[in-house]
This record gives structure tokens, C-alpha cells and sequence, in this order.
């Protein structure tokens, strides 16, 4: 009898309240000063929470049981990843010593749980305490540094630790990821961000130029825009990614390749859309970046989202390649459509590409799938891609459908 998969906890889920401020700072960064300057900076802070997150993400995945223990270290963790998202807007300005200091007491506490629970001779524990033991002082060690040394120090901090979590392929049964939690713990961090995009919405004025019925009009195609992003990640491309992950034996580096790296461009395009239609729906005449970011947005969460790529014919193949270049295009509509029409334009292409990618999910071949990770599994690393996950196959709720 298969083993039932893990869940996530309530800890976690009180943890994930912590980024959602650092998401909604970010993404009003990006609305107070629309240009590219800021969402280059806003892409590196965003890096720097994301893999954050990830670490408590792997941990509870490996080695959380719920218990009183546990819960306080993790709520310990949740004191200074608060103080890290509270330290994004001085960090986007260029004061980043608050969020250096933040982030390496967040990963000494990563490291110290990996130290003190359970037998500190496992190999894999002791590694990826070293790393983060390591990454914690390379980012303190940036606060002495001037300008661009100092994100050099954190990208080489995010790789240190990133190459421990998330790197080498399962040795043993434990080593090897709960394919399900995995998965459910990266659709629930979407959720986060697409409430984000609902929260940009609705923070609208209730007034403009239109007038009321034009503005209630233009929020209703944004809730639908909202919906339709939903669709094309949990309709199918969720369930997509946990297949992968079972199929490779809970393999840490396909983790790395599908959900850690893969799901940073719709996250991050999540934040761009969010903070696109927030300027779209203010009613005055909103910036011509207002158009780009809806639309480059939603080009990035097309792209990372696998199931809309995917086709079994050339030629629909070549019509997704097609629509997703046009996307990245849609803000040429700026010329001819109000900010109230792009919206609905907005609206209308991401409702066909959620069907055009529901309907192309229908036909995906298990059996290519299991070769196609097989071979991933093999060239990064990863290795047991014939292996069956050592999870039992009963999904719980949230992303892993």
C-alpha cells in the first residue's frame, strides 16, 4: 500500500501570508514608478523572496511532521522573512542593508533547523546547512559592500544554497521529494499572486471619464482576466507538472527545472499583470507602460505555463508559437483602444488561450511524457526518471488537482 501524501500545514500557509506583503510591496514599486528600471529591480528583489520561500517549501517537504517543535521554528523563520518584505521598498530606493540583514537571519534559521532536527550525520542535512550557513554570510558580508558588488554577493548566496536544496538527484527514500505537497505548495504561491492581480482590480476608482457603468464593465473583464489565468494553470498545467515530478521519483533536480526555475516567469508575470491593470483601471489617462506591463505580463505566464506550449500537431504548435509573440505585442493596441477596452482586449485573448490550452491538454500521451522526464531526468541530473514516485498517487486539494 502506497504511503499517503503529505499536506501542508497550517504554519505554512501562515508563512505564505509573510511573502504575500512582500508581493503587494513589489508590485506597488512597479505602479509607483512604471519603468523598465523598476521591474528589472523589482525582478532581483523578487528572485531574492522567492528562493526564500522555496527553502521552507523543500524543508517541510523533507522533514516536517506538524509537530509543536516544528511550528515554532517555523514561525521563527516567519519573523525576519516579515522584516525582509517590509524592507523590499527601501531596498527598491537602494537601501538594501535592512533586506540583507533580513535575509541571511531568515536562512540562519533555515540552516539551524536542518542542524538540530532528527540525525545531523544525514549527508544531504549537513550539506544544505553548510550552504545556508554560507549563503547567510555572503549576505551579510554585502552590507560592507558598494553598488553592484553587493547583488553579485546574493546571486552567488541564491546559487550556493539553490544548488544544495535543489540539485543532485535522490540518493535514497529520503532524499527524494513528496511529489504531491511539492506541487501543491508552488499552485498555492500562484494563488497568492493571481490574488494579487484580483487586489490590483479591485483597488480601483469606482469613477472616471466613462463613467460608473464603463468602469464596473471594465472591472468585470478584469475579475474574468483573472479567472481565465486561473484556468490555464489549474485546468490542466498543474496536474501537467506533479505527472512530471511523480514520473521522475520526486527527483530534486526536475523540482529545479519544473517548479524552483520553471514557475519564476509566470510568478514574476503575475506581479507584472497585477501591477499593469492596477495602472490601467486608475481612470487618468494611465502611462504608456501601463500597456506593456498587462500584456508582457501575461506573455510571461503563457510562456512558463507548459500545457498552453504544448501541441501535438506542427501546425498547432507553430498557431501557440504564433500567440505567444503576439501577446508580448498587444500594447501596439494602446494607439486605437482606451485603457478600458485594452482591458477588455486583454480579457478576450487570455479566455482563448485558457480554451486553446484546455482543450491541447486533453490529448498529452502519459507514455511520451514518461519519456520525455526520463530524458530530463537524465541531462539535468536527475536521474530515476523510470522510477514511480514514492508518494501514493492520492492527490490533495489545491494545485495538485
Amino acid at each position: 500500500m502506497s504511503v499517503a501524501s503529505k499536506r501542508v500545514s497550517w504554519v505554512e500557509l501562515y508563512l505564505d501570508l509573510i511573502f504575500v506583503l512582500g508581493v503587494g510591496r513589489l508590485a506597488h514599486e512597479i505602479v509607483a514608478e512604471p519603468r523598465m528600471r523598476s521591474v528589472w529591480i523589482a525582478l532581483g528583489l523578487f528572485l531574492t523572496l522567492w528562493w526564500t520561500w522555496i527553502g521552507f517549501a523543500v524543508l517541510y517537504n523533507r522533514h516536517g511532521d506538524d509537530d509543536r517543535g516544528q511550528r515554532l521554528l517555523f514561525l521563527a523563520g516567519s519573523v525576519p522573512a516579515g522584516l525582509a518584505a517590509v524592507a523590499i521598498e527601501p531596498a527598491a530606493e537602494g537601501h538594501t542593508d535592512a533586506l540583507a540583514l533580513s535575509l541571511a537571519a531568515t536562512r540562519v534559521v533555515l540552516a539551524l533547523t536542518h542542524a538540530v532536527e532528527d540525525d545531523w550525520r544525514d549527508g544531504l542535512r549537513r550539506r544544505i546547512s553548510r550552504a545556508y550557513f554560507t549563503s547567510a554570510a555572503l549576505f551579510i558580508v554585502s552590507v560592507a559592500l558598494p553598488g553592484p558588488w553587493r547583488y553579485v554577493l546574493w546571486a552567488i548566496a541564491i546559487g550556493v544554497e539553490s544548488g544544495a536544496v535543489l540539485a543532485q538527484a535522490p540518493s535514497s527514500e529520503a532524499e527524494a521529494l513528496d511529489s504531491h505537497h511539492f506541487a501543491e505548495r508552488f499552485g498555492l504561491f500562484l494563488i497568492i499572486l493571481l490574488g494579487e492581480v484580483v487586489i490590483s482590480a479591485g483597488n480601483s476608482p469606482l469613477a472616471g471619464e466613462e463613467g460608473v457603468a464603463g468602469v464596473w464593465a471594465a472591472l468585470f473583464a478584469a475579475m474574468v482576466l483573472g479567472a481565465a489565468l486561473w484556468w490555464l494553470y489549474f485546468d490542466a498545467a498543474a496536474e501537467l507538472n506533479l505527472r512530471v515530478l511523480e514520473l521522475s521519483g520526486g527527483s530534486p533536480a526536475i523540482a529545479r527545472a519544473i517548479f524552483a526555475g520553471g514557475h519564476m516567469l509566470p510568478a514574476f508575470g503575475l506581479i507584472l499583470t497585477a501591477s499593469g491593470l492596477g495602472l490601467l483601471l486608475e481612470g487618468h489617462h494611465p502611462p504608456r507602460a501601463a500597456y506593456w506591463l498587462a500584456c508582457v505580463g501575461i506573455g510571461l505566464y503563457l510562456a512558463g505555463t507548459r500545457v498552453f506550449l504544448a501541441s501535438g500537431s506542427r501546425a498547432g504548435a507553430v498557431l501557440r508559437v504564433v500567440l505567444l509573440v503576439a501577446t508580448f505585442l498587444l500594447a501596439r493596441a494602446a494607439d486605437v483602444l482606451t485603457a478600458h477596452g485594452y482591458v477588455w482586449l486583454l480579457m478576450a485573448w487570455t479566455v482563448m488561450c485558457a480554451a486553446l490550452g484546455s482543450l491541447e491538454s486533453r490529448s498529452i500521451d502519459p507514455e511520451t511524457l514518461r519519456r520525455n522526464v526520463s530524458t530530463s531526468a537524465s541531462g539535468a541530473g536527475g536521474g530515476h526518471g523510470s522510477r514511480r514516485g514514492r508518494r501514493g498517487s492520492e492527490a490533495p486539494g489545491g494545485a495538485g488537482g
